[in-house]
């Protein structure tokens, strides 16, 4: 992602930031229902995204160890794991949702110019 983008201000950054991504995009309104299978699909998203740059920050052999650790579905032992490869999970979740959430403003921004 670039240091700055040209689409947003620092204040309309902010807004985003501060601000649910349905409420954003106008559609804070739909039902409940909706809200939930969205946000599912946006974690979802997120997650996909954390994964593959965990994925890409780990050796071969790394992987391999990795991918047994997640079959023993021991969140001591992921955790444990990821920051013996100085992987810091929080903070790529934190990074994945900004970048996802300024994505989809973007997007919804630019379908509303035309």
């Amino acid at each position: 992602m670039n240091s700055k983008s040209n689409l947003f201000t620092d204040e309309e950054i902010q807004n985003i930031l501060d601000q649910d991504l349905l409420e954003l995009m106008g559609a804070k309104d739909m039902p409940e229902e909706k809200k939930q299978e969205l946000y599912q699909k946006m974690a979802e998203t997120v997650q996909d995204r954390v994964i593959a740059r965990i994925d890409d920050q780990l050796s071969e052999t790394q992987r391999e160890e990795w991918l047994k650790v997640i079959d023993e579905n021991d969140k001591n032992k992921m955790e444990t794991f990821l920051k013996s490869k100085n992987i810091d999970i929080a903070k790529m979740l934190v990074e994945e949702a900004i970048i996802y959430k300024t994505e989809m403003m973007s997007l919804f921004k630019k379908s509303g110019e035309k």
